[in-house]
């Protein structure tokens, strides 16, 4: 224990942050090799106890754990990985109040339990949602994972609670205007439009997707993006 102290004692804030940057390319190639996202946790749950840069830790460690909740096959255990995420982001907005991606993951976590919980627990966590990605927006207006989560929101929910395709649709395409590489707005939005019966607008965003050549996020777009673009677009074959 001792020698474990004296370490964490003498890190330093460039030591921290080479950790972090080692910590982030792990998470980069993660969609190879699951268990490469708890090596990049275990970085950030070394760094915490170092007590520097703390905001930046937690977020990642809220993410990380968001990602691995994403992996288990079982409802219990995706909420217990997504509320841990979620437990982090909130710990990490305490920490620095001002960083965007504290409250996005936060917010995301928080949106994943009450996806899981059904309709009525989502409708309970909707204003606390919108209150996280607009205070995202507002630390960072050109951020495009809080669109997706503003999206989410008009997409998912029944009319009478607020939900509006139209609306969902225009947050997908912000995303997409703020960061034209991140992925998984294109699906979002092309789904949107299928449920709009609008085939044509989902073919062309689902195909200028594809045509990428580099990613936001890789892991998002190997793992998950890519394979939903291709089952949208057998879904609507043939269809104007």
């Amino acid at each position: 224990m001792i020698p474990i102290l004296i370490l964490l004692s003498t890190i330093d804030t460039t030591q921290v942050n080479l950790k972090i940057a080692e910590a982030d390319s792990i998470y980069d190639i993660s969609y190879r090799d699951s268990t490469l996202l708890y090596r990049a946790k275990a970085i950030m749950d070394t760094l915490l106890k170092t007590g520097i840069k703390k905001d930046e830790v937690l977020w990642r460690l809220s993410l990380f754990c968001y990602e691995i909740g994403s992996t288990q096959k079982a409802k219990d255990k995706k909420i217990e990985w997504y509320e841990k995420g979620k437990e982090c982001g909130k710990a990490a907005i305490e920490a620095n109040p001002n960083n965007p991606e504290a409250h996005y993951w936060y917010a995301a976590n928080m949106g994943s339990i009450g996806k899981l919980q059904g309709v009525m627990h989502s409708l309970f966590m909707v204003g606390d949602l919108k209150k996280e990605a607009n205070r995202v927006l507002e630390l960072n207006p050109k951020h495009a994972g809080a669109h997706i989560i503003l999206g989410e929101i008009y997409k998912s929910l029944p009319a009478f609670a607020g939900g509006n395709k139209t609306k969902a649709a225009e947050e997908f395409q912000k995303a997409i205007e703020n960061d034209s590489l991140y992925t998984a707005a294109y699906t979002r939005l092309a789904d949107t439009y299928i449920g709009m019966e609008k085939y044509s607008k989902a073919r062309g965003i689902l195909n200028k997707m594809l045509a990428l050549k580099s990613y936001r996020d890789p892991r998002s777009f190997y793992l998950s993006d890519r394979k939903e673009a291709y089952r949208l677009l057998k879904k609507i074959e043939g269809k104007k």
